[in-house]
């Protein structure tokens, strides 16, 4: 019987883009007669029940299809489409057939799309932008095939794989090996972040020993659900540690670290260090050297007594920006999970926008602030403290704080600049990209029914006049029938309620428009 490894060795340090534990989710397949499609991202190996049948047939623990009429056509198939619970870069495929023997598929093909978020699935179904990841390529029956993506589609983002078996037949698993790349704009909101973990780019690039479980057990979501789900070295019999080095997803300040040994009773590991590097500090290639020698490091938390089974809070020792950890366990043992929680330092790239913005003219950057958000009081307050800011992170907080400790009139002046929902002409005081912006925005009423837009039309002044001020609702991604459904329902509202209602919507679109820029600046170069 075929065995199947947790992961292939050449994929070792490469984060499982379709664990389902991180929110990946099979959106769709052609045909799933005999075992269910979501038994592709199972966690654990496939398993095999001799004796177990359904009404439909054997019992099979992956996703398995009906035999089709025409196998032999050319192009004769099935296929599924995976929602990646990590977008990333790939760069291999685990496709398991493992207890599929003489219903495996002879050739599999793996392409991949990258699409926006919370996109339709039958917008993703109906996309042409779909391209090659793995071109189609024989597979063995009852074996974990291993596939490995070429060097040019390794450089594309992708948040959906497409599977396809020729010509039908069953895979028990399939692995989606890569780096994760997330939207920046996760690294762009308020408070501390979890820089390690696997949904925003954190990865474990070298251990001491998995003997019983892999490291990037360490980074995934939740509490593990047993101590399998962890990372676990064998039984040391010569002196040191144990250890893991953990690269942060974005270089950071770490403020707190969570090592759980959650679930590990008698092999908790009795001491734990760590320790830092700054690849920026020391260069790309002393990181690379010092991965595995014991000197040259940073001490970020000493020594410090762990205990079984518990969450335990790390403090670091002072603030320092860094790009890697090595966590050392002494003697051995195992860990949980493990949670590195600190501020994002600006990349290069941010710093360099953030500079240009601070060199541009004072009027350049009053039609700029006043395109976010329309009141001249809060764009002038911006200006003012512009040349004290030190990250795009702080560009939205004096916006997000400011914003808030404005007068009621001041808000009005900010509503003011927009214009009605589903009326195309801009209110007098929009700017041109603010009135840019506004029409993208409102992309979901132009294409709306005559009798909505009428009835948006006919409420927008009922609001106005009820409210002394316009309907503003955060246009983006909505339809205009839910625009109109939350008008109506807005309708109802006192004028106290109704102002913070507007208030928090215009803080939204605020947020947004900057997020618009600054991408859009990252795009360019700054």
């Amino acid at each position: 019987m075929a065995t199947t490894p947790q992961i292939p060795e050449a994929f070792a340090h490469l984060v499982n883009l379709a664990a389902d534990v991180t929110g990946a989710f099979v959106v769709y397949a052609t045909d799933d007669f005999f075992a269910e499609k979501e038994n592709l991202l199972k966690p654990g190996p496939p398993e095999w029940r001799s004796d177990a049948y359904t009404d439909k047939g054997k019992w099979m623990d992956g996703w398995e299809s009906q035999r089709r009429k025409d196998p032999y056509a050319p192009d004769a198939h099935d296929w599924c489409v995976v929602r990646l619970g990590v977008p990333g870069r790939v760069q291999g495929f685990l496709v398991d057939t493992t207890h599929f023997k003489g219903n495996a598929p002879q050739a599999v093909a793996l392409e991949g799309l990258d699409a926006p978020a919370h996109v339709l699935r039958d917008d993703v179904l109906a996309e042409q932008g779909w391209f090659s990841l793995v071109p189609k390529t024989d597979v063995k029956p009852d074996f974990p095939n291993v596939l490995h993506v070429s060097a040019d589609a390794q450089a594309r983002r992708v948040t959906h794989v497409r599977l396809r078996q020729y010509p039908d037949g069953g895979v028990a698993r399939l692995r989606v090996y890569g780096t994760a790349l997330p939207d920046p704009r996760v690294f762009w909101a308020a408070g501390s972040l979890d820089l390690a973990a696997i949904d925003v780019g954190g990865t474990v690039v070298q251990v001491s020993d998995q003997f019983f479980g892999p490291p990037s057990n360490l980074l995934l979501p939740g509490r593990g659900v047993n101590m399998g789900d962890g990372w676990e070295t064998k039984r040391r019999r010569t002196e040191g540690t144990d250890w893991g080095v953990i690269r942060l997803a974005r270089r950071g300040v770490l403020e707190r670290i969570e090592l759980d040994t959650h679930f590990f009773k008698g092999n908790a590991p009795r001491r734990c260090l760590v320790e830092v590097l700054d690849e920026e500090l020391v260069g790309a290639a002393t990181v690379q050297r010092l991965l595995r020698e014991p000197k040259g490091w940073t001490t970020l938390v000493s020594w410090t007594a762990l205990d079984p089974h518990r969450r335990h809070l790390l403090l670091p020792a002072r603030p320092l920006p860094v790009t890697h950890v090595r966590v050392h366990i002494w003697p051995h043992g195992g860990v949980n999970r493990m949670r590195f929680h600190g501020t994002p330092v600006d990349t290069a790239e941010e710093a360099k926008v953030l500079a240009g913005l601070k060199a541009s003219s004072a009027e350049a950057q009053r039609t700029l602030f006043l395109s976010f958000n329309g009141s001249t009081a809060l764009s002038s307050q911006v200006q003012a403290q512009l040349p004290a800011l030190s990250s795009v992170r702080a560009l939205f907080e004096v916006f997000e704080r400011g914003f808030w400790r404005l007068s009621e009139a001041d808000w009005l002046e900010a509503f003011a600049a927009h214009p009605k929902i589903g009326e195309p002409k801009k209110a007098e005081s929009a700017t041109a990209q603010s009135a840019s912006w506004s029409s993208g925005e409102q992309a979901g009423v132009h294409d709306a029914e005559a009798r909505v837009r009428q009835r948006l039309a006919e409420l927008n002044a009922a609001y106005a006049q009820q409210f002394g001020f316009i309907y503003i609702v955060c246009a983006t991604g909505r339809s205009a029938p839910e625009m109109l459904a939350i008008l109506e329902e807005r309708l109802g509202n006192d004028r106290s309620t109704e102002l913070q209602n507007a208030a928090r919507e215009q803080a939204l679109i605020t947020r947004l428009r900057i997020e618009k820029w600054l991408l859009a600046e990252l795009a360019k170069g700054g």
